[in-house]
């Protein structure tokens, strides 16, 4: 029984691996840091043996309610910091050049750029002269907002 344990801890913490990886860099803000936090926390408890590994239902259940809990203790926090305009932590990324990438960048719609090898994602100023930009095209970054870049051509 006991040799369960340990590829079932694996399974969860591959799975936390994989859910923070997408966090990171594939779809922020939809709520896989929770859940990746979640499936963590369950990986550990199985490796601590406080869970058993054939008890599935019991991993399941721990692993909603965590993901359900991080996200009513984190969300609002991690919001209000992404948003906050006094985070001026990545300001010196104003005044250095970007890539368009992914379809393009239309006034008052997201897209994506790409900084320094990081794929970001990006609004197109305001008071830019243009109404869109294709893939490829090199943009100043004017400011950053919260977790996006405001861009110009």
């Amino acid at each position: 029984m006991e040799t369960l344990a340990i590829p079932a801890a694996y399974g969860w913490l591959i799975a936390a691996a994989v859910l923070l990886g997408l966090e990171a860099f594939g779809a922020p803000g939809i709520g896989f840091l929770f859940a990746g936090l979640a499936a963590f926390v369950t990986g550990v408890l199985l490796w601590l043996n406080i869970i058993g590994p054939e008890d599935w239902f019991a991993q399941a259940g721990i692993f909603f309610f965590l993901t359900v809990g991080f996200a009513a203790l984190l969300w609002r926090k991690l919001k209000q910091w992404r948003l906050n305009p006094e985070n001026e932590e990545y300001h010196n990324m104003v005044g250095d050049m970007a890539t368009v990438s992914g379809s393009g960048l239309r006034k008052g719609a997201v897209g994506q750029v790409s900084w320094s090898g990081t794929s970001m994602h990006a609004m197109l100023a305001e008071d830019a002269a243009v109404e869109e930009l294709m893939e490829g095209t090199v943009v100043t970054i004017t400011a950053v907002k919260g977790n996006r870049l405001i861009v110009k051509p």
